[in-house]
């Protein structure tokens, strides 16, 4: 049986958070989460729950995209906190790395400058750690774009099994994602340009002298959207993979 592809019109995910009645008061709420995620966790766990219901619908129910009610907000943290724990679990291994390479970098100079050492020392001690900071955090950085490949798999299947070890039950995800890799290319080739867009789309408001005002406000609501919209895709191809798979593998 030849593999099936993402079934719904990519202008469909990008209109649906439009469509809702209730649309403004939806998207509102999602933009000031964003908005005060300067708070600690509260927000974004209860923005990620409100997302997880969002992919459940998609890629569980096999429903068109559309905008839940903010009306369970204990199953929002309940699910937000499993993909937030996801998240920061998988971003260890990238953040200790790039930590250690900032080690690495200032470290040196700082016993350098107290007079621990000879110049010469010092130079060759700085030289090193240069190199050895730069290689690490550019591991780290390559780790972290690898993790954001595999994040949104595992955070879906995690969402779909309702169990927080889904999300590292690595095999059954590299299956999953082998068996629809195409459609989750599109929509993370469609996150990547929407935030390429919201980057220089938000750049642009600073250089204004009158706009500049709104930006909080205006990035805020492109986030949400983008959130939105991407959790859609990537929903849509988990669907399409699950449907994709050998039955001997679909978990």
């Amino acid at each position: 049986m030849a593999k099936k592809k993402l079934t719904t019109d990519i202008s469909q995910f990008l209109a649906f958070p439009f469509k809702d009645e209730a649309w403004v008061k939806k998207l509102a709420i999602a933009s000031g989460l964003i908005f005060i995620s300067f708070i600690p966790i509260f927000p974004l766990v209860l923005l990620l729950g409100y997302l997880a219901e969002i992919i459940r619908q998609i890629a569980e129910d096999h429903e068109s995209p559309s905008l839940p009610e903010w009306d369970d907000l204990s199953k929002f943290f309940k699910d937000g906190f499993r993909l937030f724990g996801a998240g920061a679990l998988y971003m260890i291994p990238s953040t200790i790395m790039i930590f250690i390479g900032y080690a690495f970098m200032f470290i040196p100079a700082f016993i350098a400058e107290m007079g621990g050492m000879r110049d010469e020392e010092g130079i060759v001690l700085m030289l090193a750690g240069n190199l050895a900071g730069f290689g690490l955090m550019g591991i780290g950085t390559l780790v972290s774009m690898v993790v954001g490949v595999i994040l949104p798999v595992a955070g879906s299947h995690a969402v779909v099994k309702k169990d927080f070890a889904a999300a590292f039950r690595f095999s059954e995800i590299r299956n999953i994602f082998k068996a629809n890799w195409s459609g989750f290319l599109v929509a993370f080739l469609i996150i990547i340009g929407g935030s390429t867009i919201l980057f220089y789309g938000s750049y642009f408001l600073v250089l204004t002298v009158v706009l500049c005002c709104f930006y909080p406000f205006a990035l805020s609501i492109m986030a949400a959207y983008l959130a939105l919209v991407g959790s859609a895709l990537i929903a849509d191809a988990y669907r399409v993979a699950v449907i994709n798979l050998p039955a001997e593998k679909d978990s």
